[in-house]
């Protein structure tokens, strides 16, 4: 538990970080660094995986550039993500992810509900594939 909140923590820190420089720096692109994270229910495992996308060269994200894609294509959005038209379940096991950060150099802090992992997946596609 307690490593989790450090790593939570460390990458907040990160991510100020980087909103620092940008704004020292106004010749500087308006860059991306969003904090994505996933927990699941404890139907599946309670288990909580987080990343950071930036959606540059060597991105830590293993489907960055869809990712990007996704969300360029929604403006960072997550309510405007709709389904792909995969088939899901009705078994419920709540799955929350949170999109905190900056895109495109515009502040973001999302958080999102969905009934299960299938449905997350069909709705954000790459975004939370991690």
């Amino acid at each position: 538990m307690f490593g989790r909140f450090f790593a939570i923590v460390a990458v907040l820190a990160s991510l100020f970080t980087f909103a620092g420089t940008a704004q020292a720096a106004p010749t500087a692109d308006r860059g991306t660094a969003l904090l994505l994270t996933v927990q699941y229910s404890e139907v599946e495992g309670n288990a909580f995986k987080a990343t950071v996308l930036t959606c540059e060269q060597g991105d830590r994200h293993p489907l960055g550039a869809r990712a990007c894609a996704t969300l360029a294509a929604t403006g960072a959005d997550l309510q405007a993500m709709g389904p792909d038209g995969r088939a899901c379940t009705f078994i419920y096991a709540p799955v929350e992810v949170t999109m905190f950060g900056f895109w495109r150099g515009e502040p973001v802090s999302q958080v999102q509900t969905y009934p299960n992992s299938c449905v997350m997946q069909a709705h954000t596609g790459a975004v939370f594939d991690f």
